[in-house]
């Protein structure tokens, strides 16, 4: 006696529909997440700054 099975397989995200690896160059520009981290933190600041000097 045999027993099929029928699995289906979906794609682990829509990058693997589009078959974009992580690494894979897309092109446009590029940031080094320091320098992200770096301006969000002193965006924050100055505006924390701002805000208590405008009250």
């Amino acid at each position: 006696m045999s027993v099929s099975r029928t699995s289906i397989s979906t794609p682990q995200s829509s990058a693997g529909i589009l078959g974009v690896g992580a690494n894979e160059d897309m092109g446009g520009i590029k940031f080094d997440p320091k320098a992200v981290i770096t301006f969000a933190a002193a965006f924050i600041l100055i505006v924390k700054v701002l805000d208590y000097l405008l009250k």
